[in-house]
């Protein structure tokens, strides 16, 4: 792994940051798409373990990545609420889906 793949790192989990304040969905995507590609990239060049020159970078990366996943489950919390504020204000009970674990509720 070298310090250039890590800062492409970095610019596409700015980017992606970035993306998720565009209303724009194809940017949404375009940005997540392009952090896979980077991130196969970085995966495929392997060897970080021993590059001590390299800890301080990796950990950007996981910090980006960290607040990165924040705002993603901020967003879906936003989301939810709104949906729910919506079934409520129609009068209509929440309709029943499976949650994460499996069960209906």
């Amino acid at each position: 792994m070298n310090a250039d793949a890590l800062q492409r790192l970095n610019d596409a989990e700015a980017a992606l940051a970035a993306a998720l304040n565009s209303p724009a969905v194809e940017t949404l995507e375009a940005a997540t798409y392009h952090l896979a590609e980077t991130l196969d990239e970085v995966r495929a060049q392997g060897g970080w373990n021993g590059r001590v020159d390299l800890r301080a970078r990796i950990a950007e990366a996981l910090k980006a990545a960290d607040l990165v996943r924040g705002r993603i489950n901020a967003h879906a919390d936003r989301n939810r609420r709104q949906l729910d504020r919506l079934i409520s204000l129609a009068g209509n009970p929440r309709a029943q889906a499976y949650r994460r674990d499996g069960r209906l509720g």
